[in-house]
């Protein structure tokens, strides 16, 4: 399982929320690499100022309540859609440090 950090960014509410990705990437045809996403987790909400774009303030987000929101606000407006294409692609950045042990369960979301 690899995992890696993403952003969506919701114009309409002025926010940017960060997406830890874990998959897997399924690399058996040398044409075609299939990738399974196997969760998404919201871990921060920056909010910006609507006129300058810039980060107001940053809060993280730690119950499952709020993960479970977000993830369902970001696949409603399609981010979700475009992950799996982006790490075939090889367009995010891998995380390589270990990610903090989380006491919630991870939401599934998608599976490309």
């Amino acid at each position: 399982m690899k995992s890696y950090q993403a952003t969506w960014e919701d114009a309409e509410a002025s926010r940017q929320v960060e997406l830890v990705v874990n998959y897997r990437l399924d690399e058996t045809r040398a044409e075609l690499a299939r990738v399974e996403i196997s969760d998404v987790t919201p871990t921060r909400v920056s909010f910006l100022c609507s006129k300058s774009g810039k980060v107001k303030r940053s809060i993280g987000v730690w119950t499952e309540g709020g993960r479970r929101l977000l993830a369902r606000q970001a696949a409603a407006a399609g981010r979700l859609m475009t992950l799996a294409q982006e790490i075939a692609e090889g367009q995010l950045v891998e995380i390589h440090h270990a990610m903090p042990k989380v006491t919630s369960v991870a939401t599934p979301v998608l599976q490309a």
